[in-house]
């Protein structure tokens, strides 16, 4: 909800979507084929700077966008990092489990460093075309890229009903928390099988009211989309 609130807000929502969605693949392409860690900092200091600095986006969200994927790269990263052999000489650093040593490589190290500054700055890249560039805008653009019209359609229902997903889930919530349904672990449990349960109904509830609302509106199949001017 906070990375689409600052779509809308951000300082560069009225650049042509186009150069950013240009400008921000550009980069991400770069971040996938460079070798070195140098480039991949440059073009993590750029984008960071273009987002926090340029696009106005509040430091502590940025850094809290960071962080959620950060920790699953660090995990993957701790795996490539480590090996197993039998041969401690090969490796710099190791621990003796039974038979088999655990440590760390000069070419794991290389090879991890080169990953996680690799990841990184493809993950500013694409934060930088999220927290910059609204849906409708992403969408404009795909369609000048010739997706087909049922990958536009799908992604636009999608988008929508996660928004009403998350508006249901609140509403649920909310109203277990205000009958104490959360006070202890079984009651937590008990509610929040109650919550699945009654989502999946509100769900296909809404999604029946939609269907009947896009009937009333003579809907063919179609999403016409129509860029703004």
């Amino acid at each position: 909800m906070i990375i689409d609130d600052y779509a809308y807000k951000n300082k560069l929502y009225k650049v042509n979507p186009n150069v950013k969605f240009a400008i921000g693949m550009l980069l991400l392409i770069l971040s996938l084929i460079n070798p070195y860690n140098y480039i991949s900092l440059l073009i993590i200091g750029i984008m960071s700077f273009v987002i926090v600095g340029i696009a106005k986006i509040e430091f502590k969200d940025y850094i809290h966008f960071i962080k959620i994927p950060l920790v699953f790269l660090i995990v993957s990263i701790i795996m490539i990092l480590l090996n197993f052999s039998k041969d401690k000489e090969s490796l710099l650093y190791s621990i003796n489990i039974g038979s088999l040593y655990i440590g760390v490589s000069n070419e794991s190290i290389v090879s991890s460093t080169r990953l996680f500054f690799r990841a990184l700055s493809c993950l500013t890249c694409i934060y930088f075309i999220m927290l910059t560039t609204p849906f409708n805008q992403l969408i404009f653009v795909f369609k000048k890229l010739h997706l087909p019209d049922i990958v536009l359609e799908i992604s636009m229902l999608m988008y929508r009903f996660i928004f009403i997903f998350m508006e249901e889930v609140a509403d649920i919530r909310k109203s277990q928390e205000l009958r104490f349904g959360y006070i202890n672990l079984k009651n937590g449990y008990n509610s929040f099988g109650l919550l699945v349960n009654m989502l999946f109904k509100r769900m296909m509830i809404r999604y029946d009211e939609m269907s009947i609302a896009l009937d009333m509106k003579l809907y063919d199949g179609t999403f016409y989309i129509v860029e703004e001017d």
